[in-house]
C-alpha cells in the first residue's frame, strides 16, 4: 500500500523526499526524518540513524496514537506533539493530517522550538501532497 500510495502521490518519490530534506537542514541538531501512515509503515525518510528508523518510527507512531486516545478521552484537546527525550538523543512526533506524522530524530542539544518551526513548514508542504 505505501509504495503505491507514494508512486501515485508522486511518480517519482521527489517531492516528499525533498521537503524531508529540507527539513533536516533546516533544523540544526536534526539527523533523520520519518514520514509516518496510520499503520506506522514508512512512506518516506531522509537522513541518517544508527538505528533503524523505520522500526522505531512504527514504535513511536503506535505510542503516538495511544496518547492521542488518552488525551481525547480526557478531554485534553488535540495533540500539537509528542517528544521522548532520551540519553541518546531526542525525538519529536508530529501528526500531519489525521492519517500521517512526522518524526523528527536529533541530537539531546537540538533546539525544540527551531525543530517545531521546521515541522510545520513541512506539513504544510506534505498535506499538499497528501490531500
Amino acid at each position: 500500500m505505501t509504495t503505491r500510495f507514494l508512486h501515485k502521490l508522486n511518480p517519482e518519490g521527489h517531492v516528499i523526499n525533498q521537503i524531508l530534506e529540507e527539513l533536516l537542514t533546516s533544523v540544526s541538531g536534526a539527523h533523520a526524518v520519518i514520514f509516518l501512515d496510520g499503520d506506522g509503515e514508512a512512506i518516506a525518510h531522509a537522513g541518517d540513524s544508527a538505528a533503524d528508523i523505520r522500526l522505531v518510527g512504527a514504535w513511536k507512531e503506535i505510542q503516538f496514537d495511544h496518547v492521542k486516545i488518552i488525551a481525547d478521552r480526557l478531554k485534553l484537546g488535540n495533540v500539537q506533539a509528542v517528544l521522548f527525550s532520551r540519553d541518546e538523543g531526542n525525538e519529536l512526533i508530529v501528526p500531519v493530517t489525521g492519517e500521517y506524522c512526522l518524526l523528527l530524530f536529533m541530537s539531546s542539544y537540538a533546539n525544540v522550538h527551531e525543530a517545531m518551526g521546521g515541522l510545520r513548514k513541512a506539513i504544510v508542504l506534505l498535506k499538499k501532497e497528501v490531500e
